[in-house]
């Protein structure tokens, strides 16, 4: 699957890619695109249908690397555990968890 959106009067061009491996494991990508610089990666991530749960993951541009679980751990209840890192200070690790009914 992929989207294209424009702004700027068509001076830039934004392309998210996302390409179904298996029925398991999906990757994605966030690129800009203008006539200064071909191609600007966004972002990268992937998401993995694993026995435990889902497993998200993504890396910016920005250098922040951002992680979640999320189990469902009763009918229409799920648990998410989040977590998320900067790639230039890993002792700065920011974390969270949530529950939806």
């Amino acid at each position: 699957f992929t989207s294209v959106t424009s702004a700027s009067k068509l001076s830039s061009v934004n392309i998210g890619c996302v390409y179904k491996v298996n029925p398991e494991l999906s990757v994605a990508s966030s690129t800009t695109h203008t006539s200064e610089k071909a191609c600007t990666v966004n972002a990268i991530g992937a998401a993995y249908k694993a026995p435990i749960g889902d497993v998200k993951a993504k890396i910016g541009s920005d250098g922040m690397i951002s992680a979640c679980l999320i189990k469902e751990v009763a009918p229409k209840v799920t648990l998410t555990a989040s977590g998320t890192v900067s790639t230039s200070d890993l002792s700065n690790f920011k974390y969270g968890i949530g529950i939806v009914m």
